[in-house]
């Protein structure tokens, strides 16, 4: 089976790469950051260049293309567009990395796959016009994948809690927004996991249990640090702010989901 990864260099984009390249012929596109990919199967793509991609997709025949695709919202959708446009009459699958901001609009509850998007801000917006098209356009062949907050070991919140402990920084988070959150790997898993079981429509790829930002970034930097310094704050104007992705599907084995202690282990490791 070919795969073709948009935006195979960020950090799902990596996870993909490392969790498919054993058994599957994966290809990727990059902006900047090569990839470890063979040569013939990169290529350096200026998402402005709409074309350039067309015709390479017309040179791999890719059997599953996964978006993870950045940059301006507007270059961002015309590209989906003429992707899913060039491939509607065909077979292939479309798996669209969508996020759980297509709910920031209405936050006084947590939100499952058959809810309806309402987004407040441009990139939430943005995201439920992207998941619009591919639905409309190729039905059952068109996947979406909504994340919360993405961690990895190479991740930069990551990172940037960890200079902040290096630092004796406080490290600030809110004790009422409640929200889950995702690991890159266990993403790439589950990505595995519906594509090799023909598994459609939405899917919230969050950990299984929500909690306080403040309660995961707290046991996060403990576990990193004992020196770590965490501060409390409460967002202004809400009593709960709920951000979270709930399920409400009955197709997936129990061991599809993890915690969030699973994600601060692997973080930790």
């Amino acid at each position: 089976m070919n795969l073709l990864i948009l935006g195979a260099s960020g950090l799902v984009g990596k996870a993909l790469i490392k969790e498919f390249s054993p058994d599957y012929d994966v290809y990727g596109t990059f902006n900047q950051t090569k990839l470890n990919l063979k040569n013939d199967h990169q290529l350096q793509w200026d998402i402005n260049d709409i074309e350039k991609i067309l015709v390479w997709i017309d040179r791999i025949c890719p059997d599953v293309i996964v978006s993870c695709l950045r940059g301006d919202f507007n270059v961002q959708f015309e590209a989906h567009a003429r992707i899913i446009e060039k491939i509607k009459s065909t077979s292939m699958k479309f798996l669209f990395c969508s996020t759980t901001n297509v709910f920031d609009g209405e936050v006084s509850k947590h939100h499952a796959e058959n809810d309806l998007p309402a987004a407040e801000s441009d990139y939430g917006q943005f995201k439920i016009k992207c998941e619009e098209l591919i639905m409309n356009e190729i039905g059952d062949n068109g996947i979406v994948l909504r994340l919360p907050m993405v961690w990895g070991k190479q991740s930069p919140r990551l990172n940037e809690l960890k200079e902040k402990i290096e630092k004796d920084q406080e490290i600030e988070a809110y004790d009422n927004i409640f929200l889950n959150h995702a690991i890159d790997t266990g993403i790439a898993k589950q990505v595995r996991t519906i594509i090799e079981n023909d598994l459609k429509g939405i899917f919230h790829l969050a950990t299984n249990d929500i909690d306080t930002q403040y309660s995961f970034i707290f046991k996060l930097v403990k576990r990193l640090s004992n020196k770590g310094k965490v501060k409390s704050l409460t967002l202004e104007n809400f009593e709960e702010y709920n951000f979270g992705l709930l399920t409400s599907r009955t197709d997936l084995s129990p061991n599809f989901y993890y915690d969030s202690d699973e994600v601060i282990d692997q973080l930790v490791r």
